[in-house]
């Protein structure tokens, strides 16, 4: 899930700050800025901006969509493929909506292709140990499958119509005083985009 990317982050956090408590919790993005104002946490990660008046946000890491196939598959060798080759294909889709779900809706509605999403399970490590398994093709977010392409279990087929970025955010009440560790927090997670580089970086995003 998205919250992978700030593990780098809260193992450093960790070493500096061994007496501070950390928990990360799991739940729908859409009902994280409300979370946040019931003071549940004091930092969510979200891909889309809350209302800026409410919310302070952070751009913290740039993430694509990923189209990925098991290596047996027939476009596994290929260097790139056209949106209108993927029509026949089976498409194991995420059953939670999201921002990138609806883009790629979009995208084949766009170019005329149909989108085949027969099968839909509930998470991410699901869909990719079944892609994995042969059984159709899917599009996730490549943060999410890093691993699984570095050891070859999955394969990212390029597709110039589905070149899409998210940004991932930190987002905090703008009213909110932070603690002293989610002030540390934010330290650490700035400091490491700036010794990373990107995909990581630490962006204030603006209110207007």
């Amino acid at each position: 899930c998205s919250s992978d990317l700030l593990l780098p982050a809260i193992d450093r956090f960790r070493r500096e700050f061994p007496h501070v408590s950390v928990a990360v919790h799991r739940m729908l993005a859409s009902q994280i800025p409300d979370e946040l104002m019931l003071r549940t946490f004091e930092l969510g990660m979200i891909s889309f901006r809350p209302d800026p008046a409410q919310f302070r946000t952070i751009a913290v890491y740039a993430d694509s969509l990923a189209f990925i196939v098991s290596p047996n598959h027939p476009l596994a060798g290929a260097e790139r493929v056209s949106i209108n080759d993927l029509g026949k294909e089976v498409f194991i889709a995420h059953n939670v909506t999201s921002p990138l779900r609806r883009k790629a809706i979009e995208a084949f509605q766009r170019y005329r292709t149909p989108l085949n999403m027969d099968v839909e399970l509930p998470t991410i490590e699901a869909i990719k140990r079944f892609v994995a398994m042969g059984n159709g093709v899917a599009l996730v977010p490549h943060l999410t499958v890093a691993r699984e392409l570095e050891t070859g279990d999955l394969v990212r087929v390029p597709v110039d119509e589905l070149e899409m970025k998210r940004v991932l955010r930190l987002a905090h009440r703008r009213q909110a005083t932070l603690s002293y560790a989610a002030r540390a927090f934010l330290r650490t997670v700035r400091t490491l985009a700036k010794e990373q580089g990107p995909p990581f970086y630490y962006q204030v995003e603006r209110t207007a």
